[in-house]
């Protein structure tokens, strides 16, 4: 029988997981108030829908499926926003979930845009304020399309691409850097699994997960990941050593040319150098 290799994608928006961040700690109160406080969600929804979704909307293969994962505790007009870009943009689902372990919430997420004459899903992560290249979802469907037809992904297989740009949000001087990751990236990074979703992307440490499953990683070829670095990143993210510099305008260029951003609105993303609590910087 001949693989029906379905591409999906699951965006984590403000969820409330009960676990993996570190702010999941917190009193669910305390973290409700912290994820849906009025300056954070703006500043969220303009990542997604100034670098995120361009990219996405843009893609050369159009014929894939991504989740928005939000709680359902999400407030009332911000589940509308949600819901207003589904309308807007066709490959778009969202899961309103109550709040549960990131793992559980994320297979539920994937599961609801299976179709049913999908044999295979390769499912990709994406952050709510990074971005993915244009052929990403080409280049990801005929990869596994790949291993699938040569027996190479019986099992739970990862595919990924390592090459992107680093953004750093706080850095008029200097904001892009290119770089080439040396394991498997949390983004630019997808799972071969049976449609049944025995398990997914966000089962593994996305730097170990080589270690756990076959993986495929490519990395010539042009960027094909954004990652963003501002003040409200959890995972408290950073220019990585031994990245290359860019100008300005190459990064620019990329923006537009490569992730289908608008380089002038995303551009008025730039705030100014973190300070600390002394007033430094």
């Amino acid at each position: 029988m001949g693989h029906r290799n379905q591409i999906i994608g699951v965006i984590r928006f403000s969820y409330p997981a009960t676990d993996g961040f570190a702010a999941s700690r917190m009193e669910e109160g305390a973290l409700e108030a912290m994820l849906y406080a009025p300056d954070r969600l703006a500043s969220r929804f303009a990542y997604l829908e100034t670098v995120t979704l361009p990219s996405l909307a843009a893609q050369t293969d159009g014929d894939f499926d991504c989740v928005i994962l939000a709680g359902t505790s999400l407030p009332r007009d911000a589940q509308a926003r949600l819901l207003a870009l589904a309308d807007r943009h066709s490959f778009l689902r969202i899961a309103f979930l109550d709040r549960m372990g990131p793992l559980a919430a994320a297979r539920r997420s994937f599961r609801r845009a299976v179709r049913d004459d999908a044999t295979h899903v390769t499912g990709f992560r994406l952050d709510d304020d990074d971005a993915l290249g244009v052929d990403y979802v080409a280049k990801a469907r005929d990869r596994a399309d790949r291993l699938l037809a040569g027996g190479f992904a019986e099992g739970p297989t990862c595919v990924a691409f390592t090459r992107g740009l680093y953004w750093d949000l706080h850095d008029p001087d200097q904001p892009f850097h290119s770089f080439r990751e040396a394991y498997a990236p949390s983004l630019a990074c997808a799972m071969i699994t049976t449609a049944d979703m025995p398990t997914c992307i966000y089962r593994y440490n996305h730097r170990r997960i080589a270690t756990f499953i076959p993986t495929y990683l490519e990395p010539g070829g042009h960027e094909m990941f954004i990652r963003t670095l501002h003040d409200s990143n959890d995972s408290g993210r950073s220019i990585p050593p031994h990245s290359e510099p860019m100008e300005t305008v190459g990064g620019r260029k990329l923006l537009e040319q490569r992730f289908g951003i608008d380089p002038e609105a995303a551009m008025a993303l730039m705030a100014g150098p973190v300070r600390n609590s002394d007033g430094s910087h």
